[in-house]
């Protein structure tokens, strides 16, 4: 009797198009990976380089401030840095004077304190008796005079680089000191 000699070594196609598609699947999944990856690398680079960017100008700021005017007041201009490497940014000051608000706001006077901020206070600031009210009095001369010097010699300043191309852009701000104002120290006693 002959014997029939059947060849199982092989793969059926079923199973090479099952081995195929999840090879595909898994390429795929990969190479998405990898895009993701490169695109926030290539973000992250941008986002330094603007940093760096908005750091050097505030430096150049602090180190070599500009004369402080009233016509600076608000100031806001735009410029490309003149590196050529830096050609594709540029960047945006802008100056104001800092603006301080009313500290009787600030410290609640006339009663718009709450009653914690009453009993947690040791002086007495927010009694309504007539030393009190001297007390009040002085405090207003003295803070608003505070006030006026912190005005004249503090300025805020604002640096925004942005990417001309990608139009991305970083901020960043700090105080600048007035050297050419003066403290004045006038309370009419």
């Amino acid at each position: 009797m002959a014997r029939k000699i059947i060849d199982d070594s092989g793969f059926s196609l079923l199973e090479v198009m099952i081995a195929i598609t999840l090879f595909a699947f898994f390429v795929t999944a990969f190479l998405t990976g990898q895009g993701y990856n490169v695109e926030d690398s290539r973000l992250s680079e941008e986002q330094l380089m603007l940093q760096q960017l908005a750091e050097r100008k505030i430096n150049e700021l602090i180190l070599d401030p500009p004369k402080f005017t009233n016509a600076d007041d608000n100031r806001k201009e735009t410029k490309t840095f003149e590196e050529k490497e830096y050609s594709g940014y540029e960047y945006t000051l802008e100056l104001k004077r800092l603006t301080v608000p009313d500290f009787a706001q600030l410290f609640a006077q006339k009663g718009g304190a709450s009653e914690e901020a009453k009993e947690s206070y040791d002086g007495d600031y927010f009694n309504e008796n007539t030393s009190g009210q001297r007390n009040s009095n002085v405090e207003k001369m003295v803070f608003e005079e505070l006030r006026k010097n912190i005005e004249r010699i503090l300025w805020q300043a604002r640096v925004t680089v942005t990417n001309k191309e990608t139009k991305y852009n970083f901020t960043l701000s700090t105080f600048l000191t007035n050297y050419d104002e003066r403290v004045q120290l006038n309370i009419g006693f």
